[in-house]
């Protein structure tokens, strides 16, 4: 790894941290900002100025889709009345334009990919090349609204979402032992334990990148991704762009990006902007400069 690559690595690292402090409790700083500024707008069950400052409370993916099937008439009120709902969007939007970037250098989810770089390679799974985890995360994320309706049940949804139980495992390390989501840390249902195994073990510190669960079962990744393919087929917009002319087929590329979003290919190698999360791993590691991430096509 060059000196290069460990910097980036190291600047990854910090903005994650932020983005810990920013959106999860116990800090949870936008979260806890917008609680007491707007007070009175209650924030549709959002973190307030009384209440913990949750990640999965102020931008649930699920409770609006939840309000437009039971209680449409509440909906567009607790929309207005939640600003936090807008980050939501925004990200989407800011997809179209500038990538993915939350996914690879602010979301709680980038804890198991800092602490798969502690497991030895031979410890865990390969399926890069092997899985294209695309079609997977996109109908996933079908299953989840349907779930999220819900026509099943609201708690199935819930449990199978892995910024709660990052939020968890990180109030535990500050000796807050009750889970966000009710309940001890590890007294959960046998859906919520299969998901805490899944995100912290075979799809996290377990598998090559530690980005599996981002991959194949993330909903707001899968849908900054799917704006991010949207965006990435204008000319003004920032996406992974690759100069062919200084690619000498190296593939280390291939071999540094967590979310096994390059391949090699017959034109030297191909970019997956379906799981590209603009973590620009690769970036540093090329030893040609072949690759960037910018506006222009090469």
């Amino acid at each position: 790894m060059t000196c290069k690559s460990k910097q980036h690595l190291r600047n990854r690292l910090v903005f994650f941290l932020v983005g810990m402090v920013l959106f999860v409790a116990p800090f949870g700083v936008i979260l806890t900002a917008v609680g007491y500024l707007l007070p009175a707008v209650g924030l549709g069950g959002a973190a307030t100025a009384q209440s913990e400052p949750t990640i999965h409370r102020a931008m649930c993916l699920r409770m609006p889709l939840d309000w437009a099937v039971w209680e449409q008439d509440k909906l567009i009120p607790r929309l207005i009345g939640n600003p936090l709902y807008a980050l939501i969007f925004g990200l989407i939007l800011f997809s179209i334009v500038a990538g993915p970037l939350f996914c690879g250098w602010l979301c709680p989810g980038t804890l198991t990919e800092h602490l798969s770089r502690l497991i030895p390679a031979k410890l865990k799974v390969d399926l890069k090349g092997a899985v294209d985890p695309a079609p997977v995360r996109y109908g996933f994320l079908v299953g989840f609204f349907i779930t999220a309706a819900p026509f099943i049940n609201k708690s199935v949804c819930c449990s199978f979402c892995n910024w709660t139980w990052i939020e968890d495992a990180w109030l535990a390390l500050f000796g807050k032992t009750e889970g966000v989501t009710g309940g001890t840390l590890f007294a959960f249902s046998s859906s919520s334990i299969i998901t805490f195994l899944l995100t912290f073990g075979f799809l996290g510190v377990f598998i090559r990148g530690g980005r599996g669960w981002c991959n194949f079962m993330c909903p707001a990744g899968a849908l900054q991704n799917l704006a991010h393919w949207v965006g990435s087929k204008l000319q003004f917009t920032y996406k992974l762009l690759l100069k062919k002319d200084k690619c000498v087929d190296c593939f280390r590329c291939v071999d540094v990006c967590p979310t096994w979003a390059i391949l090699p290919s017959q034109n030297s190698i191909a970019i997956n902007r379906h799981i590209c999360n603009g973590c620009k791993d690769c970036v540093p590691a090329c030893p040609t400069g072949a690759l960037s991430y910018s506006r222009r096509e090469s």
